[in-house]
């Protein structure tokens, strides 16, 4: 066929959009074309590049002005012969800027080297200047003309500056909030890993014990240091850190021990007495049946099957009370940052007992807990762990536990005979498993372990959270149908789509700002109520679809928009070349910051680290409080630290996802707007309004149960579909019993 076409004269290639390539150079560098004898003639007078006719087509147009470099090919056309930047003819009009039209010309900037000094800044402030009209003005900032494009890029916060954790602790310092500013001091050092610890614990030492010199007037200024320091060390501990000379900060008086937290005995036996009548007869019977265990001194292994709702977490505390009452050791953990954040001392269980993160697991996996370590002393005094979220555990993390602690104590029964009680929903979603097949997923389940034949299971079958319903016969038929939904017995066709009750539908067809307002009615009324965001949220399958519509919500929000754009590297600098800063912009990975971030006081957004957990979890909500140009004061927005007000910094990430072209590192506050989240992030939260967002149906298992179970009220839920059904994906394999 290609020998046809050849032969024909026809085309065999082509290329769309046409690729219009932009020339970098500084100021009067720009190539001159000349022959002999007219070298000097050409110098004096050289004809305009696409960068110095960009300059002065933004002089002389006014919507050129509100445009990149880039941006330039996209509403105009170079016309080589005349060196001149013309206004595009054709293409799609501009609504309100006549005379505008948009082609889809695709621009690319020359690449320049790092090595390659000033020119590399100019390139990197092309990509970020809108309407420079001179190389002056390119390298002018806030009113002030730098004397390189490097310093310009400085003041712009597009490098990162050797004093970045010095400003940002500076900024800090203006919001008064000593103990936020320790903790923000013990952040920087774990995630920051600052080249001199010591300089910035010196240059803010007063500030960082302000509070505590007011408290304790009569000591001395040695001393108040050392309690400083002592809090300091306990933070980092608490956060999985080192000790401070290990960052070059002096050493405290006293070493805090690292171990589980401490309980008030007699205020947990409060707890344990206050809570027993108020628990139903199918919780008592799990609680009298491990409670049985502990006193007896035997081990047992339970498995909590918990439908959401059904007071499982309630239960979980007075297990966790009961063992605390005695004075004994009880561990509280769960498979996800928001799940643990829920129980009193809770941790993620991969903190816990320090298990290897990893995208593909091994069968070898082994905990890094040593036999010598504090955690290990920790686990050989344990009488009780609790693990929520068990059903989105992989088996693996789970056998790599059962090794650690049959080695820790020394005993070769399961989990080292210690009382284990876990729970879950398998009607919910499963272990991630990336790129993994529905047999995949299948076989990750904790369900599928050589350990869960030693498992009693237990059940709980009554939804307490919905028993708030006024309208009993509503509450019956909602509970019904998400059983239904969650086992996968309701009636669907052949694309597994089910029908849903039409007052919770709203068609896919309206606004998208119908499910807006039904979960946000009024974002003007937000800003001064407490607890507003901790109690909604609009749901969605996709990571695009949440970004979309937190964009539309973002929007929306009152308050001015301040954008952050994150300082992007590759960790090998002869891949520099390959991957300049816009390309490295454009990458992203799920739970990883963006590069443009955009915020607004008063917003939600959710957090993508584990900073400190059980405080900052993956996942945990905070409203925005104040935005500095470095630190971010939030408050967090739900959980059993509702209302503690933190300062969070800019960290350097590094994204975890192997499908990327190249390893590289972000600088960026850790979080993402909220007002939408993913699915898989809502699991384990409450929510008394929740709006699904369908438009795009679900694509694994228990994705729509674990949306519609979200709500305590059947009444307060509204799901966005074409039509009135919906896709339905249920693995009744993992539902059955073994």
């Amino acid at each position: 066929m290609e020998a046809v076409n050849t032969i024909l004269g026809f085309e065999v290639h082509n290329r769309f959009p046409a690729v219009i390539r932009l020339c970098v150079h500084k100021s009067e560098e720009q190539l001159v074309y000349f022959n002999e004898g007219t070298a000097r003639a050409k110098a004096r007078t050289p004809k305009d590049s696409t960068l110095t006719a960009f300059f002065k087509l933004c002089r002389t147009d006014e919507f050129a002005g509100s445009l990149l470099y880039t941006e330039v090919p996209s509403y105009f056309v170079w016309h080589s012969s005349e060196r001149v930047w013309r206004r595009a003819k054709q293409g799609v009009r501009v609504d309100g800027h006549p005379g505008v039209v948009r082609n889809k010309n695709v621009a690319r900037m020359y690449t320049v080297s790092p090595r390659a000094g000033d020119l590399f800044y100019v390139r990197m402030l092309l990509l970020n200047v809108r309407g420079p009209t001179s190389f002056e003005a390119l390298q002018t900032v806030d009113g002030v003309v730098h004397p390189s494009a490097k310093a310009a890029c400085m003041a712009l916060g597009l490098l990162q500056r050797d004093d970045h954790w010095r400003r940002c602790l500076a900024e800090a310092v203006q919001s008064r909030m000593p103990r936020a500013l320790r903790h923000l001091l013990a952040v920087i050092l774990i995630w920051g890993e600052p080249e001199d610890g010591s300089d910035l614990w010196c240059s803010f030492a007063e500030d960082l014990s302000e509070d505590l010199r007011f408290h304790h007037r009569d000591l001395s200024t040695e001393e108040i240091t050392d309690l400083a320091l002592r809090e300091l060390q306990s933070m980092l501990i608490s956060m999985g850190g080192r000790s401070l000379p290990e960052y070059g900060l002096p050493a405290a008086s006293v070493t805090p021990q690292d171990g589980p937290m401490q309980f008030d005995t007699v205020e947990q036996a409060l707890i344990t007495e206050a809570r027993l009548p108020m628990l139903t007869d199918e919780q008592k019977a799990v609680y009298e049946s491990v409670t049985q265990n502990l006193v007896d001194g035997t081990s047992g292994l339970h498995f909590l099957d918990a439908p959401a709702g059904t007071g499982k977490t309630f239960l979980l505390e007075v297990l966790l009370a009961f063992v605390r009452s005695r004075g004994e050791v009880a561990l509280a953990v769960a498979a996800s940052g928001i799940a643990a954040t829920l129980l009193p001392g809770g941790q993620t269980a991969h903190s816990t007992f320090k298990i290897p993160i990893r995208a593909i697991r091994s069968s070898k996996d082994v905990c890094a807990v040593g036999a010598q370590s504090k955690q290990a002393a920790v686990f050989r005094t344990v009488r009780l762990i609790v693990w929520d979220e068990i059903s989105m555990t992989n088996r693996k993390d789970l056998e790599a536990v059962d090794r650690c602690l049959r080695d820790v104590r020394k005993q070769d029964v399961p989990f080292g005979g210690v009382v284990f009680v876990c729970a879950g929903d398998f009607r919910q979603l499963l272990p991630v498993v990336v790129h993994g097949t529905r047999a995949n997923s299948v076989m990750a389940c904790v369900s599928r372990s050589p350990l869960w034949k030693f498992f009693r299971r237990h059940r709980l079958t009554r939804n307490i959270r919905l028993l708030s319903s006024s309208d009993s016969a509503t509450y019956l038929r909602y509970t019904e149908l998400l059983k239904q939904i969650g086992s996968g017995t309701i009636e669907q066709d052949a694309e597994e789509k089910v029908s849903l009750p039409a007052e919770i539908i709203i068609s896919a067809e309206a606004p998208l700002n119908d499910l807006i307002n039904f979960v946000y009615p009024s974002f003007e009324a937000s800003v001064e109520r407490d607890g507003y965001f901790a109690s909604r949220a609009i749901l969605a399958p996709y990571n695009d679809s949440v970004d979309a519509i937190n964009e539309t919500c973002l929007g929306m929000f009152p308050g001015s928009l301040r954008e952050y754009r994150s300082i992007d590297s590759v960790a090998d600098e002869d891949a520099a070349t390959h991957f300049p800063p816009e390309l490295l912009n454009q990458l992203d990975a799920p739970n990883f910051p963006i590069h443009l971030l955009r915020l607004k006081v008063g917003m939600p957004v959710v957090l993508l680290r584990n900073i400190n957990p059980p405080r900052l979890c993956n996942g945990t909500r905070l409203i925005i409080l104040a935005m500095g140009e470095n630190v971010l004061r939030c408050k967090i927005a739900a959980g059993q630290f509702t209302g503690d007000e933190i300062l969070l910094p800019r960290i350097p990430l590094i994204p975890s996802n192997a499908d990327l072209p190249v390893s590289f590192k972000r600088l960026q506050f850790p979080v993402k707007p909220s007002f939408c989240l993913t699915i898989h992030k809502s699991q384990g939260q409450s929510l008394d309004t929740v709006g699904i967002d369908l438009s795009v149906g679900c694509f694994t298992h228990g994705q729509l149960y674990t949306a519609l179970s979200r709500a305590k009220n059947a009444a307060n839920v509204r799901v966005r579909i074409p039509g009135t059904r919906t896709r339905n994906v249920v693995f009744p394999e993992v539902l059955t019993e073994d």
